[in-house]
């Protein structure tokens, strides 16, 4: 969310992220923090290459398309489907504002794979709820998981295969699907 706002800086955080692996060792937060700054990064530069193609129902491909799109509100998504991860990560982003970058990731794979609903929806949904939501980041990682930006590739991810992986024992769905409003 700092990052979002402006109240903190990439470059600073970059450097105290270097400052601390000198001081105490690179370890696998220390990698994936710079990871995912650099995609940030990668975004924001390829924005000022590309400009409004990001939101372009095509993304980066094709002729441009900026016609409407149909937008969702929490509740009428949560009547879409029954499926665990799609609940708790509904409720999370509902109560919190925040999703981890997985989640995120899994969550646009359902959207488009599963729900088939436009990419563009979807991030307009971030944009809604997300509290460290950043355009640059969160329309470029949509047009990635559509196959509309520089990867073409399907990015439909097995949700249940992931759960297994990551969510082993249930915690997140379990912590989620706790008596919540939808």
């Amino acid at each position: 969310a700092f990052l979002a706002c402006g109240a903190l800086d990439v470059r600073y955080l970059y450097n105290q992220i270097k400052d601390y692996e000198e001081r105490n060792g690179s370890n696998k937060s220390t990698y994936w923090l710079v990871f995912e700054l650099l995609w940030r990064e990668f975004f924001y530069w390829h924005y000022q290459k590309v400009t409004t193609r990001y939101f372009s129902a095509n993304g980066l491909h094709g002729e441009l398309d900026f016609s409407s799109y149909e937008t969702y509100s929490v509740e009428a998504l949560s009547g879409l489907s029954d499926h665990p991860f799609w609940r708790a990560s509904l409720n999370e982003i509902a109560e919190t504002g925040f999703q981890s970058n997985r989640t995120r990731q899994l969550f646009a794979s359902f959207w488009i794979h599963e729900l088939k609903l436009h990419w563009r929806s979807g991030a307009t949904f971030f944009e809604d709820h997300l509290i460290d939501y950043d355009v640059y980041s969160n329309w470029g990682n949509w047009m990635y998981n559509s196959g509309v930006g520089n990867d073409p590739r399907d990015r439909k991810f097995n949700i249940k295969r992931q759960a297994d992986i990551y969510d082993k024992n249930g915690r997140f769905q379990n912590l989620w699907l706790q008596e919540r409003l939808f």
